[in-house]
């Protein structure tokens, strides 16, 4: 499953799917374990869980997310794109 989760997100899987509900619940602020909770149905599944939380940090990487805390925020630079309808 972990070998999924890293093959997943190095495809943009997970990335696309966090930055998506993030910028979807805005102006939400949702934590981390929210996130994870939400996108992450079964709680068997680590991979998934795994796979979240290493979306959210590199999407913090690139400047399209923001943490602070617990908390998960877009950055304006991914509210700004998210108008261009990607």
């Amino acid at each position: 499953m972990q070998a999924q989760a890293t093959s997943a997100t190095a495809d943009g899987y997970y990335e696309e799917a966090v930055l998506r509900h993030v910028l979807n619940w805005q102006p939400t602020i949702l934590r981390l374990c929210d996130l994870i909770r939400e996108l992450a149905r079964d709680p068997r599944e680590f991979g998934h869980r795994d796979g979240v939380r290493e979306a959210v940090r590199d999407l913090i990487k690139v400047g399209l997310l923001h943490r602070q805390g617990e908390c998960v925020l877009p950055t304006p630079a991914a509210v700004h794109v998210r108008g261009w309808e990607l």
